[in-house]
């Protein structure tokens, strides 16, 4: 039996085949195949080494990670050993995301793929330690860019293609930009960065740097992310070039084994070929003619994922929960289905709820208009925050449901015809919402 150091199995560190991290289900492995695309034989080997390994249930991330759960010391070794038998290579070392039709679509501003692997290169080479969960970004634009995604640094082609802007610490928009780069100094440029974290310490992250200094090395003007970017969400139907693409996501991120299989031999009966992990725990799936669109999105509804803008679920972010977190005080799945219940019409995409078993926020680090947050006094009501943030009130587990009831009746009673859920929640009192919340209406 394989034994993991100690301090593998725990939060604060990406869990791989190497370090799985122990949950309340079991161990868990998180993989991003070192491929660009999978074929359908591809997920039904993944699928089969889930349900053999593990307890079958199988996650993708908010970056488009696969995680597997329920393991055992005994079993991991056998997955690694599974993977390899299907030509599924996990990747290694620093994450680097890129856009998922990196290479394919013909509206991006330039291919990220190319500067992703010459920089992961260039990272491995120099042996930098580095956070754990250090993120980067190279984002070269298109249909299904990553403006959205915070990253510790970032790298975004310009509009003209002529270079790339490096910046730290947050998403396109928040990011504070370093430099403008030219494609012969981006590797440079953003090694820079690299060492300048390296140097704060292995717990250093991109919010932790001084972007100024880091600016005046290199004696470039650093421009301001443009005004206008913007990240499709990757679910529904995406046209580039002359192709449709479909993009279908597991309810709240999470499906067996059993139904993802059957997906997979569904939409290759109607075409499809070929299977990209997307960001917002989105699969999207390329080779459905037009004809084949309306039958591939009844499959994916049957076997329970969504796939259309619509679907009221996708602004909610949730973690495993009690059922599957030793950290996690409530079950995020039952609270995620009362608030699609009680005001699915509010969540119009407009603004994320976040639903977190615990204040680590694994689901959703980033701040969200609502967050409800398991903590030792009970299930805690965060406003326009993090998980970790102090809750406006707290209530038991067990009154969540009532709470939620009452938030969905006053929001869904004071919103204005055409109003979207964010203004809403914006000229909301947060002394009216906490009221609603504890009952003290």
């Amino acid at each position: 039996m394989t034994v993991f150091p100690p301090d593998t199995l725990r939060r604060g560190a990406c869990p791989s085949l190497s370090a799985p991290m122990q949950t309340g289900d079991g161990l868990l492995v998180r993989l991003r195949p070192a491929a660009p695309a999978l074929t359908g034989e591809d997920l039904l080997a993944l699928a089969g080494l889930a349900r053999e390994n593990g307890n079958g249930l199988i996650e993708i991330t908010a970056r488009g990670n696969l995680q597997l759960r329920g393991l055992t010391e005994a079993s991991v070794p056998r997955l690694a050993a599974g993977l390899s038998a299907a030509g599924i290579v996990p990747q290694t070392g620093v994450a680097i995301e890129i856009p998922p039709l990196s290479g394919i679509d013909p509206s991006e501003t330039a291919d990220a793929m190319p500067v992703a692997d010459d920089l992961r290169k260039a990272i491995a080479a120099a042996s930098p330690v580095l956070a754990p969960k250090l993120a980067i970004v190279v984002d070269g634009g298109g249909v299904l860019s990553l403006a959205d995604m915070v990253a510790d640094i970032r790298l975004d082609a310009l509009a003209d293609g002529s270079a790339w802007r490096l910046s730290v610490g947050g998403d396109r928009r928040t990011a504070r930009p370093v430099a403008v780069l030219a494609a012969d100094r981006v590797i440079d440029g953003a090694m820079t960065v690299v060492s300048a974290l390296a140097a704060l310490g292995p717990a250093a992250r991109g919010r932790d740097l001084d972007a100024a200094p880091l600016a005046a090395r290199f004696g470039t003007v650093s421009q301001p992310a443009a005004d206008d970017a913007v990240s499709n969400h990757p679910l529904g139907i995406h046209r580039i070039g002359g192709e449709s693409l479909f993009g279908v996501a597991p309810a709240y991120g999470q499906v067996h084994a059993d139904r993802l299989a059957a997906l997979v031999r569904d939409l290759a009966a109607c075409g499809a070929f070929e299977f990209r992990l997307a960001p917002h725990r989105t699969l999207l799936v390329r080779g459905l003619s037009e004809d084949a669109l309306a039958a591939a999105q009844d499959c994916a509804v049957r076997e329970g994922f969504w796939c259309t803008q619509t679907a009221p679920g996708r602004a909610v972010s949730i973690c495993a929960g009690a059922a599957g977190c030793a950290s996690a005080r409530f079950d995020t799945h039952a609270a995620a289905d009362a608030v699609v219940a009680e005001a699915g019409g509010l969540l119009d995409g407009s603004l994320d709820v976040h639903i977190s078993g615990c204040p680590k926020g694994c689901a959703h680090p980033a701040r969200a208009a609502v967050t409800l947050c398991g903590t030792a006094a009970g299930v805690g009501l965060v406003l326009d925050g993090r998980a970790s943030d102090a809750p406006a009130a707290t209530l038991p587990a067990g009154d969540l449901k009532p709470a939620i009831q009452r938030l969905g009746t006053l929001l869904s009673a004071c919103r204005m015809e055409g109003e979207t859920a964010r203004s809403l929640l914006d000229r909301t009192a947060p002394a009216a919402l906490v009221s609603a919340f504890q009952g003290q209406q």
